[in-house]
C-alpha cells in the first residue's frame, strides 16, 4: 500500500506573512495538530504546530506575533509515491509524529501521521484477509483451517459443497467429529510442527486426499490447515483402467487358445495384436510381426476392404501358397474406426469343406421343413387375413362369417379401395364350397361381350368363336362362388339373364340350345348406390332384392382411422417382400399426417401411398417428407378445419400426439391392453414401456372406471 492511498488531504496551509491569529482559525478549522506553510512561490517553507503556538502564548506573544517567529524550518517529508512500510520507517528513525506529503515536484499534498499509517496498515489488513477469503471459497481444493485444540476455524465453499458441511454447524466442533481419519494426523501437524504425508478421506460417496500443514508464528503453532483433493472421479478411472488392463489380460489368453490365426491392425493398418496361430501360420516370429505394417508382413492380402469398414466373411484366399478361409470384420466404436480384426482358418480345411457341405444340407432341409410348416399352418379363419380391429369391421367379420356358412347371395357395398374383393375371397373359402373362386369386373368388359363371358359359347355361334367353343364363368365357377365386382355397371339386358340364371341355376352358352345346369353361389359388390339406380330405373328391383339377401356395407377408411397404424406396418410388411425393402415402419408425425386425410381411395390409396413413399429413398423410417405432396396439403387442410376434418391437430408434439393416440385406443379397448396395442399397431411391451414414459395408469384407471360400470 503506497503513501497515496492513506495521508490527510485536509490540511491546514499558511503564508508567511501570516500571523499567529491566522495560525490559530486554521487550527480551529482542520482540527490538525500542525499547519504548513508556504512561500511565495507555493513551496513549504516549514510547518507550525500547536505546541508552538501554546509556548509563544504562555511566552507574552500577541495575536500580531508573525507566523515566522514560530515556524520549524526542518521538516520531515514523504514522497506521494513512497510505501506505507518506508513512511512509517521515515517516522520512526526522524521522531516526530507527522510527516508533510508532498509530490514529486515538492508542492504540498496533506500530512501523514501516525493515525493515518496504523489505519492504512489496517485497511492492508482487512484488504488481505479479504483477498485470502476469495482465494479460499473459490479454490477448488476444500480447506479447513484448525486451532491447537483442533477444533475448526475456517471452512470454504469447496469443503462445503464436497463434503456436505453446514458452515455454521462445523464451526468451533473437534475436527475429529467430521473427519475421523484426520486425528493422529492433526496431532503430528501442531505438535511436531512438521506437514504429514497425505491420507485417504472417505466421506460418503466421496473419496479425497488431505495433506495436513502446521501454520506457525514466531516459532510458535497457532494451528493447522487441512488441504483436500477430491479423487473420487481418478479412482472411477482407475478401476475402469484396470478392468481394461483384466480384459486386456483376458483377451490375449483367448487369443492365445485360438484354433483360428488372429491378428488385429490400428486403422492405418499396422500390426498391433497377433495369437501364436497366425505367426504358426506365417512361420515368423512375433518380433517380425507385431508393430510391422500388414502389407509388408502379408503381401497377399489386402485389408483395404475392411479398413473403409466394409467386412469380408469367409472369403477363400491363398496366402504364402496355402489355401486359407479368411474373415475381416472392421472394428467401431461411437462411429469412429479403430481398426479391424482378421482370423485365418487354414488348419484342416477338408474336414471344414466337409462341415459346410453338411450345413448346406441342413439349410436346405430347413427351408423345405419351414415352406411344409407355412404351408400347415394356415390362419384360424380366412378373415383373420383382413387387416382391422375397429368395432365397425369387427361386426362386419362377424356378419360375413355367419353368412359364409350359408348358401345365400350377399351383396358387398363399399367405396373403391376398401377391400370387397377380399371380403368376397374370405366369405367363399369360410363356406367350405368344392369349386373354385372366380370373379368377374362388370365394369371391365366391353357390354358386347359380357353375355359370352357369363355364360360361354359353342363352336361357330359367332365370327371369331373359338373352336370347340368356350365355357362361361358360371361354369368355371360350378360348386363354387362366383364373385360379380362392380354389377352396378352390368347392362340391363344382361341382367335380366343373371337374374333367371339366380334363380332357376341353369343357362345356355351363346348359341347353344343345350342347357346347363350349375351350383353357384353369387357374391356380388358395387361402389354404386342400387337403391338409386333402381328409381331411376338404370337397375332392375327385381335383381335387387334377389342380390340383397345378405348386405354387408363395408365403411371407408376414415370412417375406422383406429385402424391406420395396423394397415400401415401390413402393408409396409408385404411392400419389403414386393419391393426388396428393408423399412422399418412409419413414424408417428408421418402417421399423424395420414390420419388427418380423407383417403377417397381408401386401403388401395393407402397402399399406393406407401409404395410410392418406399420408392422414393427410405432409410428406415417413413417420415413425412416421403409423402406425396397431395397428402401433406390434405393433411393440412384437415388440421385447418376444412371439409376432411382433422384427427389430430397438426402442430401438436410427437409426445402429445402419442399420449392421446394411446388414450383413445385404451377407451375404445375397453381398458383392455391387449386390444388396445392391436389397435394401435403395436405390441404389449411397447404398450407399458409408453404407458410408464407418459404416467397415464392413473389417468386410464380414472377415465374407464365409469365405463366398465357401465357395461356391467
Amino acid at each position: 500500500m503506497r503513501v497515496s492511498e492513506c495521508y490527510t488531504r485536509n490540511v491546514a496551509t499558511l503564508r508567511t506573512s501570516d500571523r499567529l491569529s491566522d495560525v490559530m482559525r486554521a487550527f480551529l478549522k482542520h482540527r490538525l495538530d500542525i499547519a504548513c506553510v508556504l512561500d511565495e512561490t507555493d513551496r513549504l517553507a516549514g510547518i507550525v504546530s500547536k505546541y508552538a503556538v501554546y509556548r509563544a502564548l504562555l511566552e507574552g506573544a500577541g495575536l500580531d506575533t508573525p507566523v515566522e517567529t514560530l515556524l520549524r524550518r526542518e521538516v520531515v517529508t514523504l514522497d506521494v509515491r513512497d510505501s506505507l512500510e518506508s513512511a512509517k520507517a521515515t517516522l520512526l528513525r526522524t521522531g516526530v509524529g507527522h510527516g508533510v506529503v508532498v509530490d514529486p515536484d515538492g508542492r504540498v499534498l496533506g500530512v501523514m501521521g501516525k493515525s493515518d499509517i496504523i489505519r492504512g496498515f489496517l485497511h492492508q489488513t482487512e484488504l488481505q484477509a479479504l483477498q485470502v477469503t476469495a482465494l479460499l471459497d473459490n479454490l477448488q481444493e476444500a480447506v479447513i483451517f484448525v486451532d491447537r485444540q483442533q477444533r475448526i476455524q475456517t471452512v470454504n465453499r469447496a469443503a462445503e459443497r464436497m463434503f456436505g458441511l453446514d458452515r455454521e454447524r462445523a464451526l468451533g466442533t473437534p475436527a475429529g467429529d467430521w473427519f475421523p481419519e484426520l486425528s493422529r494426523g492433526l496431532v503430528d501437524a501442531l505438535e511436531r510442527r512438521v506437514p504429514t504425508p497425505a491420507c485417504r478421506v472417505s466421506r460418503g460417496q466421496n473419496v479425497s486426499i488431505a495433506s495436513l500443514i502446521p501454520i506457525a508464528d514466531q516459532d510458535v503453532v497457532r494451528g493447522a490447515m487441512a488441504v483436500f483433493r477430491d479423487i473420487t472421479s481418478l479412482e472411477a478411472i482407475a478401476e475402469e483402467l484396470e478392468t481394461t488392463k483384466n480384459l486386456e489380460h483376458i483377451l490375449r489368453h483367448a487369443l492365445a487358445l485360438s484354433y483360428d490365426g488372429i491378428a488385429v491392425v490400428d486403422p492405418e493398418g499396422r500390426i498391433t495384436v497377433v495369437n501364436d496361430a497366425f505367426l504358426e501360420a506365417l512361420d515368423r516370429p512375433n518380433d517380425d510381426v507385431a508393430g510391422h505394417p500388414w502389407s509388408e508382413v502379408v503381401p497377399d492380402l489386402s485389408l483395404e476392404p475392411v479398413l473403409s469398414g466394409r467386412p469380408v466373411i469367409g472369403e477363400v484366399r491363398t496366402i504364402q501358397g496355402r489355401p486359407c478361409v479368411v474373415t475381416q470384420e472392421p472394428i467401431e466404436r461411437s462411429g469412429k474406426r479403430l481398426g479391424a480384426i482378421i482370423k485365418i482358418i487354414w488348419r484342416q480345411l477338408d474336414e471344414w469343406r466337409a462341415l459346410f457341405r453338411r450345413l448346406e444340407q441342413l439349410e436346405r432341409e430347413l427351408h423345405f421343413y419351414r415352406g411344409e410348416w407355412n404351408r400347415v399352418r394356415r390362419p384360424v379363419s380366412a378373415f383373420d387375413r383382413i387387416v382391422g380391429a375397429d368395432p365397425k369391421i369387427e361386426r362386419l367379420k362377424q356378419e360375413a362369417r355367419l353368412a359364409a356358412q350359408t348358401s345365400s347371395t350377399i351383396l358387398i357395398t363399399g367405396e373403391s379401395g376398401t377391400g370387397k374383393e377380399l371380403f368376397a375371397e374370405a366369405i367363399h373359402e369360410e363356406s367350405g364350397r368344392p369349386g373354385r373362386f372366380v370373379k368377374v369386373n362388370c365394369a371391365a368388359i366391353p357390354a358386347e361381350l359380357l353375355e359370352s363371358e357369363f355364360f360361354g359359347y359353342v363352336e361357330g355361334a359367332f365370327t371369331g368363336a373359338r373352336r370347340g367353343g368356350k365355357p362361361g364363368k358360371f361354369e368355371l365357377a360350378d360348386g363354387g362362388t362366383l364373385f360379380l365386382d362392380e354389377i352396378g355397371d352390368m347392362p340391363l339386358y344382361l341382367q335380366a339373364k343373371l337374374l333367371r340364371v339366380l334363380q332357376e341355376q341353369a343357362f345356355e352358352r351363346v348359341g347353344d340350345v343345350r342347357t346347363r345346369r350349375v351350383d353357384v353361389r353369387i357374391i356380388a359388390a358395387t361402389h354404386r348406390d342400387l337403391r338409386q339406380m333402381v328409381r331411376e330405373g338404370a337397375f332392375r328391383e327385381d335383381l335387387y332384392y334377389r342380390i340383397h339377401v345378405v348386405h354387408l356395407a363395408i365403411p371407408p377408411l376414415r370412417e375406422r382411422m383406429g385402424d391406420l397404424p395396423m394397415l400401415c406396418e401390413y402393408l409396409i410388411q408385404k411392400l419389403n417382400q414386393k419391393l426388396n425393402r428393408h423399412v422399418i415402419g412409419i413414424t408417428p408425425r408421418a402417421l399423424e399426417v395420414l390420419q388427418a386425410y380423407s383417403w377417397p381411395g381408401n386401403v388401395r390409396q393407402l397402399e399406393n401411398v406407401l409404395e410410392r413413399a418406399m420408392n422414393m429413398g427410405v432409410d428406415g423410417w417413413i417420415e413425412p417428407g416421403h409423402l406425396p405432396e397431395e397428402i401433406r396439403a390434405g393433411a393440412v387442410e384437415g388440421s385447418a378445419g376444412g371439409p376432411n376434418g382433422p384427427k389430430t391437430p397438426a402442430r401438436r408434439s410427437r409426445e402429445s400426439w402419442e399420449r392421446d393416440w394411446i388414450l383413445e385406443a385404451l377407451q375404445e379397448s375397453g381398458g383392455n391392453r391387449s386390444k388396445a396395442a392391436q389397435l394401435l399397431g403395436i405390441s404389449r411391451s411397447t404398450l407399458y414401456q409408453k404407458l410408464r414414459k407418459y404416467g397415464i395408469e392413473e389417468e386410464i384407471r380414472f377415465h374407464l372406471r365409469p365405463s366398465r360400470v357401465d357395461g356391467a
